[in-house]
């Protein structure tokens, strides 16, 4: 296809589309790829992307090779878009029949990990940003894409660690686009609800029973429902509240800590929440704050802050449960910080 001109009457560059489709997983997986232009002023992102349920057309120049993603068992091609510097990502759409309500979710972003939106944080060497769509059938494909982000990190070498404000609600409180309710507020009741330590805003809160995992919730318009999510994930789960919640106002900064710690190893360590399990008997009176998966524990002294800002990269301590009893607490830098905020 040939574009050669707008409705302003001046003429635009001849741009020759070639269309490609490949096969996903479970479905078709649509790629368009756009010849490199290379307009000043435009500045390269690398993106793969994965769908079972829809097809993703991509403008873009593909790149040799591709990333192999165990979990869905396939090798996702690498495609370079040029992109506006610190403006959202617009090369990638949905085409096709797609169901309602289906949205394109990024991994990579500044936002933040599983969002609608995305301005593609700076890359360096395999960084990319992973697309893949919120239909539940892209479950797998978000964990893989999560995944392929947390190994990249959402990093910026000359900024340090980064500051995301989690936020999966629109102004009014609604679900915000690209997240899906489970509404379980006729089976589940939240209860001694507080503000929520990694809160930025007011009516944000975490709540009893520790069952529900309710550590960031949103109080709804009427106040007698909350939806609670996590960063990197599309989800939300709606539960009901015992009687009408009260307007509540966030921890101030010193008391204020993160949902969700990413390292710059490309590990993700959240809070423990209710205990957390058992852990190992710690040395010189630390306690363990956030679990890290196989990565180990972040732990915290009594008169030491969880992370040290002294460096553009802050840090935590952790000990690697993999190393026995008596391991000490090493330094690892922090690639970003997930709060629970507004828009």
């Amino acid at each position: 296809m040939r574009l050669s001109g707008t409705g302003s009457g001046r003429p635009r560059p001849l741009v020759l589309f070639l269309v490609v489709v490949l096969v996903g997983v479970g479905g078709g997986l649509g790629v368009r790829f756009l010849r490199d232009l290379r307009q000043p002023g435009l500045l390269p992102v690398r993106v793969v992307f994965t769908s079972s349920s829809a097809e993703i057309s991509v403008e873009g120049k593909r790149e040799g090779g591709c990333v192999e993603v165990a979990a869905l068992g396939e090798c996702l091609p690498v495609v370079r878009v040029m992109q506006e510097p610190d403006k959202p990502l617009r090369a990638l759409s949905l085409t096709g029949v797609v169901s309602p309500g289906i949205t394109l979710l990024y991994w990579g972003c500044r936002e933040g990990a599983g969002v609608p939106v995305c301005t593609p944080a700076p890359q360096q060497g395999d960084d990319v940003v992973c697309a893949t769509t919120s239909s539940e059938s892209d479950l797998t494909a978000s964990a893989a894409c999560m995944e392929l982000s947390g190994a990249a990190g959402i990093r910026n070498p000359g900024a340090g660690t980064q500051v995301v404000q989690f936020a999966p609600v629109t102004r009014d409180g609604a679900p915000a686009a690209g997240y899906h309710v489970t509404d379980l507020s006729a089976e589940h009741r939240a209860d001694r609800c507080s503000p929520a330590f990694s809160a930025t805003a007011p009516d944000i809160v975490s709540c009893l029973p520790f069952t529900l995992g309710a550590q960031a919730c949103w109080i709804e318009a009427d106040r007698t429902k909350l939806l609670c999510g996590t960063p990197g994930s599309n989800r939300l789960f709606r539960y009901g509240a015992r009687k009408a919640l009260a307007t509540t106002n966030p921890p101030s900064e010193e008391r204020r800590n993160p949902l969700l710690i990413e390292l710059r190893d490309g590990a993700r360590c959240t809070a423990r929440w209710g205990g957390g399990g058992p852990h190992p008997l710690l040395p010189d009176q630390l306690t363990a704050r956030y679990h890290c998966g196989g990565r180990g524990i972040v732990v915290q002294g009594p008169d030491d802050p969880l992370m040290s800002r002294t460096e553009p990269y802050w840090t935590v301590r952790v000990i690697d449960l993999a190393s026995g009893d008596g391991a000490a607490a090493q330094p690892h830098e922090v690639a970003s910080v997930y709060y629970a905020g507004r828009p």
